[in-house]
Formats: structure tokens, sequence, C-alpha cells
């Protein structure tokens, strides 16, 4: 048995026992469980367990102490606890955990700078908390972090908190404006070019027809016009791999910001419908700005392809 789920149920000590035994457990789960700060010890030996979601339980920051010692723990979702995160400060030199989320507690801007401070967190969400806008503009320092906060905040102080955490990422902070308009051009006309080529490569490929014998070369040309020549493999044009309409691959980009690290090398950042945040890195070659690469942000910023 890999995963384990509770709800409304109360625990033995003999039966906490019997799940900490479950030593291959890679997910547990407890909703309106009374699961304590005790109970919680007796299960940090678990090796295996990457998942742990505890809703309405009755842990305290204590507990977070004893779950930062799970080997192997990597997700932690906390909704509904009396605790205001000073446990977090167990995990300064925890590497495995990836995601947290703290909601409906006290959780305060304390508690935010402490998890702020995990080596390797990416994503936190602090719906529900006590925490402040000047906290949360505390940790903008952190520019590997992604924070959602639900309602807590308006959706103009989160993009000003986005925008604070690039604002102290540059190491450049003015741009030459000429150059970032050609670059910009460039990439426009990339994001159309492609637009283009996914219309044709979805009515193309409509049906239990294959694709087109041209699709390929198509979108070869594309790369070939507006991109820098490297190896791609694993993504366009190497791979011929499309997304349909009516928005495809570009159509909801937002600009965001630029910078310009070098005379050389421009990067535009972009967030799309959902909010996911990316950028487009472009570089001059003989005089002509091509687009190089596309990362999106995720625990920093990773290869995302074009």
């Amino acid at each position: 048995m890999s995963t384990l789920q509770f709800k409304d149920k109360s625990f033995t000590a003999e039966e906490i026992k019997d799940i900490a035994a479950q030593k291959k457990l890679l997910g547990l789960s407890f909703q309106n469980c009374p699961v304590t700060d005790e109970d919680i010890l007796v299960l940090s030996g678990l090796p295996k367990l990457v998942n742990l979601s505890l809703e309405n339980t009755s842990i305290t920051d204590l507990s977070l102490e004893h779950l930062s010692r799970f080997p192997s723990l990597k997700y932690l979702f906390i909704t509904g606890a009396e605790l205001n995160g000073s446990g977090f400060k167990s995990f300064e030199n925890n590497k495995k955990i990836d995601c947290i989320w703290a909601c409906s507690t006290k959780l305060n801007d304390e508690g935010l700078r402490l998890l702020a401070n995990i080596p390797k967190l990416g994503t936190v969400l602090i719906r529900d908390t006590e925490v402040t806008f000047e906290g949360l503009l505390s940790v903008a320092h952190n520019p590997r972090i992604k924070v959602g906060t639900g309602e807590l905040f308006s959706p103009e102080q989160v993009a000003q908190f986005e925008q604070e955490q690039r604002d102290q990422a540059k190491s450049k902070k003015t741009f030459i404006p000429e150059e970032v308009e050609k670059a910009k051009t460039v990439l426009l006309s990339f994001f159309e070019a492609i637009t283009e080529w996914e219309k044709y490569a979805d009515e193309s490929s409509s049906g239990p027809r294959p694709f087109a014998p041209d699709l390929k070369p198509k979108c070869e040309a594309i790369f070939n016009r507006y991109c820098t020549e490297k190896n791609r493999a694993g993504y366009r044009p190497t791979g011929v791999t499309f997304s349909g309409g009516p928005d495809y691959s570009y159509g909801t980009q937002q600009f965001t910001d630029v910078e310009q690290p070098s005379k050389n090398k421009i990067l535009f950042y972009t967030k799309n419908h959902i909010d996911f945040q990316y950028r487009y890195i472009l570089v001059k070659k003989e005089n002509e700005w091509k687009v190089d690469e596309c990362q999106w942000h995720s625990t920093g910023w990773k290869k995302y392809g074009l």
C-alpha cells in the first residue's frame, strides 16, 4: 500500500504506530482528524513518505519540528491548524521539501520569512493567514519562491510583489529602449509565426489524417528565421508538438517586465492566463536579435522550450 487517507477519525496510540509501521508509504492524508504533535513525532520515522496532507488537525508549531525530520517529504499541505510558523525554523537545512501550504493558520510575517529561507522550497500557499503585505514584500529577495495568496492580497499587490522579486534579482536595472523594441519585435514576430504554424498543424492533422509532410519543415523554417542555431532535443523544431486554438502556445502571454543584463542579451518576462511566469531570452548575433530560449518559473527559472 503506497497511500493512506483518513477522514473524520480519531486514533489510538497503537493505531498511529500501525501507520508508522508502513515503511513503504508514499502519501498520507488526515482530514478532520485530531492528529496531535505526539502523533506526528511517531510518524516522522516514515522513510519514504513524499506527500503529507494535514487538514483540520490538532497540530501546533511543535509538529513542524517533527515534520522537518521526515527524510523524503517533498509536499506538505497544512490547512486549519493553531500554528504561527515559528516551527519552520527547523526546516532551514532541509533540502528535500519543495511545496508547503500553511492555509487557515496563524502564520505571521516572521513565519513567512522562515519559510522563504528553506533552501529548495519553490511553492508556498498562505491563504487565510495573518501575513501582512509588508511581510510578503520582505521575502521578495528570494527570486526562487512562488507565493500563492488566495484572496489575502489584491492582484495589484501580488503583481507588485512579483515585480519586486524580479527587480531584486536583476544584475542591471537599466536597458537600452531602442534595442528592447527591436528585440521585442523579433519575439512578437516569432509568436505570430508559430501561431500561424499551429493553426496549420491543427487543421492538417484533424481527424484520422497523419501530420502533413511539410509540417516539420515549416516549423524548422520559422526557427531558422527567428531563433539561434542550437540543439533543441525534446522541443520544437526537433519534435513536432503544437497547442490547439483558440490561444495556441502564445495567445495569452502578457509582457510584465524586461531586463538587459548585457548589450547583447535581453530577457522578456511574461505571464499567461493562469499566472504561470515565463521569460524569453534573446541574444544579439551579427547585429540581429534572435530568440534563444524560453524558461518558466518553478523553484527558480527552468528550461521550458519554445
